[in-house]
């Protein structure tokens, strides 16, 4: 059988749009691999010519984009990254990083102007910083593009002071600006400090100056994720999230609520990271498939005067299981000192557990993350060869 290739004009060119979530993107990795093992048994290129990516996300989507050109060997480096993670690649889990953090709050606290010149962040990223110039051939990007393999990438982070979501994207020539309510599109070549944007957790993280403003992570107020794979042109999207997608909202009774306890800092904290990660993807999906049986119902010769008026097809692939109860599991095999600073914060192995998912990069961990990704992408594998085989 020959193999039909992906990067062939012909074929609806199929975005690939990887959200935010820290620890937990190490999913998107296992249902990667699971994607790959599934199409490239009769098909050949790269299979997700648009990229975009955000937070945790848009590193992973920054590895493929690089590796565009053999993208298998592109799943396997993210594998072996992920499979083999300590949180001491991430943030600084030694004494002196961690306590010269905390004396930074503090000393904020009997200053008015302490933050303008120091970062204020709860952990320290540096090794992030050193890990993400070490595993990603930024150069590679350009020339996936130049040789046809990729179409492009985008890399969002929202803007502090602007209140913008800005989606820093490196493209064919074709691919212009963009600018929505609240959404930004600029087109720039990529480096590791958008990366480190994108993934600035706020107030974990420090924020990140590129040109005069500076950004933190790039699901703050991102009103539609999905968006920039579309306006860079893509005519389907394959989206993985962190997150189960519910259909249905489950009321709690008012009995159960009144037996509940006041919510320690992390039970806020892991709340107002599930709004952030999560909420605007779900309702985005919703919109999109909204809006495609509103185009369904118009005349399809009314759809051809409007070029830019099309359905566009979205494909979805999340957990099946909490993820907070899987992490929850493995705090005992994070370094004793971090676990010590956890727990003055609320974070254990019995309360937090929203919050420890997300910061958890452990390979006890991760690596049980990549294998759910695996066996729920596993799962759709016929609905998968229909997305990528359907015209």
């Amino acid at each position: 059988m020959t193999k039909a290739c992906y990067n062939h004009p012909n074929k609806p060119k199929v975005g690939l749009v990887l959200t935010g979530g820290g620890a937990r993107a190490a999913f998107q990795v296992g249902a990667l691999r699971a994607i790959s093992d599934v199409i490239y048994r009769t098909e050949c290129g790269n299979p997700y010519p648009i990229i975009a990516g955000t937070s945790a996300g848009a590193i992973n989507a920054t590895v493929l984009a690089a590796y565009a050109r053999t993208p298998r060997l592109g799943i396997r480096s993210l594998q072996k990254v992920w499979a083999n993670f300590t949180v001491d690649q991430i943030f600084r889990s030694d004494f002196t990083g961690v306590m010269r953090n905390s004396g930074r709050w503090v000393r904020s606290i009997f200053s008015n102007d302490y933050h303008r010149k120091h970062e204020l962040a709860l952990l320290n990223n540096s090794p992030l910083q050193q890990l993400l110039s070490k595993v990603i051939h930024y150069g590679n990007i350009q020339q996936a593009i130049d040789c046809g393999q990729l179409h492009a990438l985008s890399v969002t982070a929202s803007g502090y002071s602007s209140g913008q979501s800005i989606s820093f994207f490196q493209g064919a020539p074709q691919i212009e600006d963009w600018r929505r309510y609240r959404r930004t599109g600029i087109r720039t070549e990529l480096t590791r400090e958008h990366l480190l944007a994108s993934s600035a957790i706020p107030l974990v993280f420090p924020a990140v100056r590129i040109n005069d403003e500076y950004f933190g992570d790039g699901s703050v107020r991102f009103l539609a994720p999905i968006s920039p794979a579309i306006h860079l042109g893509a005519d389907k999207v394959l989206v993985i999230g962190v997150d189960p997608v519910r259909d249905d909202i489950v009321e709690q009774s008012t009995e159960k609520v009144a037996d509940s306890y006041y919510p320690s800092v992390a039970d806020i904290a892991g709340h107002v990271l599930d709004s952030v990660f999560i909420d605007s993807l779900d309702s985005d999906i919703e919109r999109i498939r909204r809006v495609n049986k509103t185009i369904k119902l118009i005349p399809q010769a009314v759809r051809e005067l409007q070029s830019n008026l099309r359905p566009i097809e979205t494909f979805t692939i999340s957990p099946s299981e909490d993820l907070s109860e899987l992490a929850s599991k493995h705090f005992h095999q994070l370094p004793k000192l971090i676990q010590f600073f956890f727990k003055r914060m609320g974070i254990a192995a019995d309360e937090g557990s929203t919050v420890l998912s997300y910061l958890l990069f452990q390979s006890s961990y991760t690596q049980e993350l990549i294998k759910l990704g695996y066996q729920d992408a596993m799962r759709q594998k016929e609905d998968i060869k229909d997305f990528f085989n359907g015209e």
